[in-house]
């Protein structure tokens, strides 16, 4: 069975714009990078790695409790990277760690 891996951008789009310069006509959030992950993922990775923004106050309250949690107490901050639901990075989305963990999961081999 062919191993994919499941990435969650976790964020709070309440907390604004990352970069607005003038040098940008559409300023930079987390959902814009995230779109720009998953269209690198699926270049390297088709059908193989699936990239998903998750506004966390606004989709499903009951689900991701314990990450509000953290948030609320301060331990994480957003946005918040989970690779295959774990935890993996949070205050940024770094594409090239993030690449470094996908094919370190991929180079484990198949799920069974």
């Amino acid at each position: 069975m062919l191993q994919r891996v499941h990435i969650q951008i976790l964020d709070s789009p309440m907390e604004g714009v990352l970069i607005q310069e003038e040098a940008f006509e559409v300023p930079v959030t987390n959902k814009i990078l995230t779109e720009d992950l998953k269209k690198e993922m699926n270049y390297f990775y088709p059908s193989v790695v699936f990239v998903e923004y998750i506004d966390l106050f606004m989709d499903g309250e009951e689900e991701f409790a314990d990450i509000r949690e953290l948030l609320r107490l301060g331990a994480i901050n957003t946005p918040v990277v989970l690779i295959n639901g774990i935890i993996k990075i949070h205050g940024g989305i770094p594409p090239s760690i993030i690449k470094s963990e996908v094919e370190k999961l991929l180079s484990t081999g198949p799920v069974h």
